[in-house]
């Protein structure tokens, strides 16, 4: 039985907040991979004609979020142990590398725009908006590529850390880890701030291999 959803307001287009209702639906894991995403039925609760669901459907499948399946049904997309551990082999890569050349790079002022990042992250997750979450976990990995001035590797992490965004949301765990994943970011932060590049990297790496067990349970 599909879970009650939020419901709507007459101030903002319906579309985009039936968008937005679901994606919610899906990082809090009240809409589980595999679920079908019946228009009729998300109408009913949403109290909306099927035209403005009919858009937003559309866009989480351009996301990937949702995917249309064998029977032609929009259901919530699913991730599978390979497609994270693929992933994540290279970003591991990509992002220990990252931190290990911001060693004599980065600046006092590019720690604070980290630092203030971090700490949006962490309010959000305090607040439980687990879509603000998402947004700055993914500044804070893109940010610390970027502080390297190697625009290529900046480019490779921000796309790389795009498809791990739709993991995190699919696998529907943030509720239950964020608090200990801004722990985690939290540790490399401090360690590029004492310029212990070593022990930087070990807490990046830490981090990306607890994300990929933790985004597997689900």
């Amino acid at each position: 039985m599909m879970s009650k959803l939020a419901t709507v307001k007459k101030t903002k287009k319906l579309s985009d907040q039936a968008y937005e209702i679901i994606k919610r639906a899906i990082i809090k894991n009240e809409l589980k991979p595999g679920e079908i995403l019946a228009e009729e039925k998300l109408a009913e609760q949403l109290e909306i004609s099927r035209t403005p669901i009919k858009s937003a459907l559309i866009k989480l499948v351009h996301e990937n979020i949702a995917t249309v399946n064998v029977n032609n049904s929009i259901v919530v997309s699913n991730i599978t142990a390979h497609d994270v551990q693929q992933v994540t082999q290279v970003r591991r890569c990509l992002e220990e590398l990252a931190v290990s050349l911001l060693e004599n790079n980065i600046t006092k002022k590019q720690i604070n725009e980290l630092k203030k990042i971090d700490e949006k992250k962490c309010e959000a997750a305090a607040e439980n908006n687990f879509e603000e979450y998402i947004e700055m976990d993914y500044l804070f990995h893109i940010k610390i590529a970027q502080c390297t001035k190697n625009n290529f590797l900046a480019e490779t992490v921000e796309w790389v850390n795009t498809i791990i965004k739709r993991y995190l949301i699919l696998s529907g765990t943030l509720s239950k880890y964020c608090q200990v994943a801004s722990q985690e970011h939290k540790d490399v932060l401090e360690a590029i701030e004492a310029g212990n590049f070593e022990t930087a990297i070990q807490a990046m790496s830490h981090h990306l291999t607890n994300v990929d067990r933790r985004m597997l349970i689900h």
